[in-house]
């Protein structure tokens, strides 16, 4: 065994130990194994759903981070999933920082791309620690590097002042979902805009990348791209090579491929993310929600890392307008999180489907604690629209209950599922 893969495997003993011992949840779990209990297998841990995750959070965080000091380094992270099921994980804040450590190793290595350059991200909310920050129309962090924007309004006017903006900042490098990339690439073309002089690299992340995208958006642009397959458990979990192969970050997780209840390599089956760096809240065998393989590759590229082939995830999904505009189905997840953090993180479900140009359905389901809570939550999304045209269409809630025997149907449709031939 080489060295390599001996410090790989020493780092994943050492989560499951921690997870074992420090969380209540696991320590539960594991409370009438014999023998020892400073050596665990991976595959002795149960297989995590969101669903679980969202319910019994608490259980799943370390006990020393449950009060001081280790307290004050908790990070939160909070993202709605595939199929709408926000979660929510805590970090702690130095082990967030470890766990960039290779992806800037692989900005720099391929794109020359350090924390000294100047960047346009967007998100689908700002933050102050763990507090949401109210909307506002961009932010710059405290070293001027950074530039953000978020996605609850994408309506014509604003993408082309977020142009305009960044093309007086002029990054050295943008980090954005690839439909956001495409909305702009269509704004800059009717504008005859030129991208910014200073760009050079695009990081795509967010969403599903295929090679058409991909190439539509590096032309329009006229800079390198990367892809990188990001998750709120594992942070950094693979990013794409010069021959588009996504690679695995064998220090920050390890990635299982399930079948019929089994680990399989080179075939397809749903990925589950083992974090190796949260030690916060130590997720093993979490579902993502997304299908791919794992394949067992010698890739041209040279690297040895396993390679992921992703083949259903978060799609590059597109809410189509009266007018014909097209409009990243980001804009839903963004007001969706800003609804949940204005009524008290109630929702357990959230998805939406366009029935057409003028109309669109959604179902919502609030936690069991928040019963009655339904039409609240679906009034404080529909203030929350900024868009002309997405706020003249009809939107059409439904209310559900998560424990509903629907419920498990609910949690295998997609997010959003735009128009037929609307992607």
């Amino acid at each position: 065994m080489n060295t390599e893969r001996q410090q790989e495997d020493m780092v994943m003993g050492d989560i499951l130990i921690h997870a074992a011992n420090e969380t209540e949840y696991y320590q539960k779990y594991f409370s009438a194994r014999e023998g020892q209990k400073d050596n665990y297998e991976l595959a002795e841990f149960p297989f995590l759903t969101r669903q679980t995750v969202q319910r019994e959070r608490s259980r799943f965080l370390g006990g020393r981070y449950q009060r001081h000091p280790d307290i004050e380094y908790l990070l939160m992270k909070r993202s709605f999933g595939i199929s709408g099921s926000p979660m929510e994980v805590y970090w702690d804040s130095r082990d967030e920082v470890n766990s960039q450590t290779g992806l800037w190793e692989y900005r720099k290595e391929r794109f020359h791309i350090t924390a000294d350059d100047k960047c346009c991200v967007f998100r689908t909310a700002e933050y102050a620690g763990n507090k949401i920050m109210d909307d506002m129309p961009k932010r710059l962090n405290r070293d001027g590097k950074i530039l953000s924007f978020t996605m609850r309004d994408l309506s014509a006017d604003r993408l082309q002042w977020c142009l305009d903006t960044i093309n007086e900042f002029n990054p050295d490098w943008m980090c954005l979902p690839p439909s956001v990339a495409l909305m702009m690439a269509e704004s800059m073309e009717a504008k005859e805009q030129s991208p910014p002089p200073g760009l050079r690299y695009i990081e795509l992340c967010g969403e599903m990348l295929d090679a058409q995208t991909e190439t539509m958006i590096r032309e329009a642009f006229q800079v390198q791209t990367g892809n990188v397959y990001i998750t709120e458990a594992a942070g950094a979990v693979a990013a794409s090579c010069t021959h588009g192969h996504l690679h695995i970050f064998p220090e920050n997780a390890a990635v299982e491929i399930i079948r019929d209840g089994k680990s399989v390599r080179n075939e397809e089956g749903d990925i589950y993310i083992t974090s190796l760096q949260n030690t916060a809240m130590p997720l093993i065998r979490l579902e993502t929600g997304d299908r791919g393989a794992l394949l067992d590759i010698s890739c041209p590229c040279g690297q040895t890392a396993p390679v992921l082939r992703l083949n259903r995830g978060r799609k590059c999904s597109f809410i189509t307008t009266a007018s014909g505009r097209k409009v990243s189905a980001g804009v839903l997840r963004s007001l969706a999180e800003y609804t949940n953090e204005e009524v008290s993180r109630c929702l357990a479900h959230i998805q939406f489907r366009q029935v057409d140009c003028h109309h669109i359905e959604a179902v919502l389901a609030v936690k069991p604690a928040f019963s009655g809570w339904e039409k609240e939550a679906s009034r404080v999304f529909l203030e929350k629209i900024h868009d002309p045209e997405l706020k003249q269409m009809q939107w059409e809630f439904t209310f559900a209950k998560p424990c509903e025997p629907g419920g498990s149907k609910m949690d295998a449709q997609p997010f959003f599922e735009p128009l037929e031939g609307g992607e």
